[in-house]
């Protein structure tokens, strides 16, 4: 267990550099929720503000500047005036494109050093990592 912790934080900041460098017109948090918004149809505000880990309030700012560049169109749901709808303007998916396509280069860079068994076993350590921390949460 002792070796965990720097492995985490290591992990940690490589990912969130590789995210970061990805980013330039928009920062980590605002990246993770168009990337969410592309994942659904026409999803509620609340439903990708629990995606992302974020509350509501907070969230509601980060989509009024998303809004603002363009990149996100909040409607209103027609049967509760309450609730609003969220989905991603063309340049919106374009942009999500883009930071998908820098951060899979930059993480295929990096397994392309491995052998075709490393390779595989390390993708799907990490799906099961991330499935066993879905648990946990």
């Amino acid at each position: 267990m002792d070796k965990i912790i720097p492995i985490f934080h290591s992990l940690s900041k490589s990912m969130r550099s590789i995210h970061k460098s990805s980013c330039d017109v928009i920062s980590i948090v605002q990246s993770s929720i168009i990337y969410e918004i592309s994942l659904m149809t026409k999803p509620s505000m609340q439903v990708v503000a629990e995606a992302v880990g974020m509350d509501i309030t907070t969230f509601s700012r980060q989509i009024g500047t998303l809004e603002k560049k363009e990149l996100v169109i909040r409607t209103p749901y027609e049967q509760d005036r309450r609730i609003y709808l969220l989905s991603l303007t063309a340049k919106g998916s374009d942009m999500v494109v883009a930071i998908n396509g820098i951060i899979a280069a930059k993480m295929e860079s990096a397994l392309a050093t491995m052998n075709d068994f490393e390779r595989e076993t390390v993708l799907r350590s990490m799906h099961v990592l991330e499935v066993k921390l879905r648990e946990t949460e």
